[in-house]
């Protein structure tokens, strides 16, 4: 039994840890409304196309991400909506803070 807690909240920290960087935040956030390619996201986020893909392969691993080939095209997008609520809570309740 406390080593299935331990499990547990161990698992919980490594998301928090992998969504406590703003640049896979920013990802994330475009991934919500449709899927993306590396391109279109380098585009969107502002930074270099192989970081944009380092932080894409941690987010699949997690399970955060998916991607889907279509043809040539690789597309990425949110695969836990855990994790989109996760994103629109904390953006509510900073927005409620700073009113």
């Amino acid at each position: 039994m406390l080593g299935e807690k331990i499990n547990e909240f161990s698992q919980i920290a490594e998301i928090l840890r992998i969504l406590g960087n703003p640049t896979r935040l920013k990802i994330i956030s475009e991934l919500i409304d449709s899927d993306k390619t590396v391109s279109e996201l380098w585009h969107l986020v502002g930074i270099s196309q192989s970081l944009v893909s380092q932080h894409l392969a941690v987010l699949r691993r997690s399970g955060i991400i998916k991607s889907v080939r279509r043809g040539n095209t690789v597309y990425y997008s949110v695969a836990n909506p855990l994790v989109v609520k996760i994103l629109k809570l904390t953006k509510n309740k900073l927005k409620q803070m700073r009113d």
